[in-house]
């Protein structure tokens, strides 16, 4: 199988689920925050760090390029808690991926090749030098607080337009480029209101790789703050990939099947 359809069936399997402030695609005039305290905006981070529905489901329209591919394509999530994640990706309305992913596997049926991909979660690594759990992915997808740990220590970046919490200071985020001990540094940027996130900045400088995610627009749905609107972009020495997403008929904890079959007369991609 060709390294750019593998880059695609893997990212967009939900992924993937990313640095710079980036880019706002609604104009904004920066003004001055009133100043909040460290432990009142590690509360919020952590508060939203346990809004974890039990179950998810939405309808996702997206478009993605890297250097070698560009195509729209839309995206059925199927989500428990803790346990798995379904995606059916279509294009053109018909069915072209199936994706079943669970804490220690990943596994991908490739309706158009007759193939598929049985993995444990490492090929995500192998496959874009990030090394996501299966809990990361609902983080990414659930506008969550990716990795989030109240047991570690965190810090407030002092900036006058935003609300940021890092896992490491402004020191040591100035020296980031020259780390190679494997630490990831994350800065998840809060809304002017506290309530929700609206940025993530994940850089892993052993890797030279770096996330970001932006969540643009929100929508309540059964007590729970949904991404309505949202953008990924990874960099890394190979490429930089992009994937916008649009969520529609977004459910929350209405129990759905989550199903995937491998055909017999299937064979492993190469």
């Amino acid at each position: 199988m060709r390294p750019a359809i593998i880059k695609y069936i893997a990212f967009t399997g939900v992924l993937l689920l990313i640095a710079s402030c980036g880019k706002s695609r609604h104009a904004e005039i920066a003004e001055k925050l009133p100043k909040v305290k460290d432990e009142v905006l590690i509360a919020k981070l952590d508060s939203l760090s346990k809004r974890r529905p039990a179950h998810f489901y939405t309808k996702i329209s997206s478009r993605y390029s890297d250097k070698e591919l560009k195509i729209s394509f839309k995206t059925s999530i199927r989500m428990r808690a803790d346990s798995a994640l379904n995606a059916l990706i279509t294009f053109a309305r018909i069915p072209i991926y199936n994706t079943m992913v669970t804490p220690d596997t990943l596994t991908i049926v490739d309706k158009r090749g007759d193939c598929y991909i049985e993995e444990g979660m490492s090929y995500l690594k192998k496959t874009f030098n990030i090394d996501f759990e299966h809990k990361n992915i609902e983080e990414f997808l659930l506008g969550l607080p990716v990795g989030w740990d109240i047991n570690e220590k965190y810090h407030q970046i002092n900036d006058p337009y935003n609300y940021v919490i890092s896992s490491h200071n402004k020191r040591s985020l100035r020296k980031s480029d020259k780390d190679n001990s494997g630490d990831v540094y994350i800065r998840y940027f809060l809304s002017n209101n506290t309530e929700q996130l609206k940025r993530i900045i994940i850089d892993s400088p052993a890797d030279t790789t770096s996330i970001m995610v932006n969540y643009f627009s929100y929508e309540l749905v059964n007590g729970y703050s949904v991404p309505l609107d949202s953008d990924i972009t990874v960099f890394t020495p190979r490429d930089t990939i992009y994937i916008d997403l649009k969520y529609t008929k977004s459910a929350i904890n209405e129990p759905s099947e989550l199903f995937l079959v491998i055909p017999e007369n299937y064979i492993r991609c190469e």
